[in-house]
């Protein structure tokens, strides 16, 4: 075989080798964050824990299922939306006591994506859910019970590419 056709059919599938995954496409980003909710005191929380933000605030106390006292913001993480992978949020950072798997199933047009959501505390699944979620709009989740209280926690899709 000529050497000249021989390098030119390697290149050709070397080049294939080398091909970006589609599935690591970044396909939007969203936020996730971890609220601590309490009846009791809310500095059991430890010094970490923040003020909520008055829109944030008002938000929660105006969902009569996760009616609590005292809200405290415990961390946020704002991880991109991988098209065909598993991603992972770790809204307690440095700690990766309390993580969150999130991965792609549809999409419903341009401002709507179902997800696998999961709860991880301790390397244990807590929960999993397939929630449709919407562009801009907050999804809260009541966690399991810590400290006397409850986490909380709160997803939102920040960005979806265009389809």
């Amino acid at each position: 075989m000529n050497p000249a056709v021989l390098l030119a059919l390697l290149l050709s599938f070397t080049s294939d080798l080398f091909a970006q995954d589609p599935g690591m496409e970044a396909i939007g980003s969203m936020s996730v964050q971890l609220i601590f909710a309490t009846d009791g005191d809310p500095e059991i929380a430890g010094k970490l824990a923040k003020e909520m933000t008055v829109t944030d605030l008002k938000k929660l106390q105006g969902i009569k299922e996760i009616k609590f006292e005292h809200y405290r913001l415990l961390g946020v993480d704002k991880p991109v939306i991988l098209k065909g992978y598993e991603s992972w949020a770790t809204p307690l950072r440095p700690s990766k006591e309390i993580l969150v798997s999130f991965q792609p199933i549809k999409r419903s047009g341009d401002e709507r994506i179902q997800m696998v959501l999961e709860y991880w505390q301790s390397k244990r699944k807590v929960f999993s859910t397939n929630p449709e979620l919407k562009k801009g709009k907050t999804l809260y989740l009541l966690g399991p019970e810590w400290r006397k209280g409850r986490m909380i926690l709160a997803v939102k899709i920040e960005e979806l590419k265009k389809l």
